[in-house]
């Protein structure tokens, strides 16, 4: 019974997210995307994420054309582009998604869409990097919590 409840609800929800979806936001998210050259990025994305898969995981090579070609249809720019214009048109309206695009079609703002993924990359790396300088202490703190449940398991 829960489980046929919960599936009317689900059913229900579903149904409210088409009716208030709002084409007006969705055509400005389009818009955006393509200014930010979403196309693009995605390839990219795609590219370097495959390679990096092949660096850790040598023997995955041969197969590296397979692989492409599956991204290729299920992360490709046009496949998930239905998707992510919704999740635009969801988070915001089609006025401040109008804003956006004039911010990104400005000159600080092409600078911003060039310079972010190397910027995503430094600061990754200077998480990276704060981690290995501390791994010891999260070790500790591992093992201190790892002794702690066992000894909550065994009482």
């Amino acid at each position: 019974m829960n489980f046929f409840r919960m599936s009317i609800f689900a059913g229900f929800l579903g149904l409210c997210l088409v009716v208030f979806a709002d084409p007006a936001a969705e055509k400005e998210a389009e818009k955006l995307l393509n200014i930010m050259g979403m196309d693009e990025a995605l390839k990219q994305s795609m590219s370097q994420m495959l390679d990096l898969q092949l660096q850790q995981s040598p023997a995955l090579a041969p197969y590296k054309n397979v692989m492409m070609e599956f991204f290729n249809k299920h992360m490709s720019y046009e496949s998930l582009k239905p998707d992510i214009l919704k999740i635009y048109a969801e988070a915001f309206t089609a006025s401040e998604l109008k804003e956006i695009s004039t911010f990104y079609s400005s000159a600080v703002g092409k600078k911003t869409i060039e310079k972010m993924p190397v910027l995503m990359v430094q600061g990754g790396q200077i998480g990276a990097t704060r981690v290995q300088k501390n791994i010891d202490e999260l070790q500790a703190m591992i093992k201190t919590e790892s002794e702690r449940i066992q000894k909550l398991q065994q009482q």
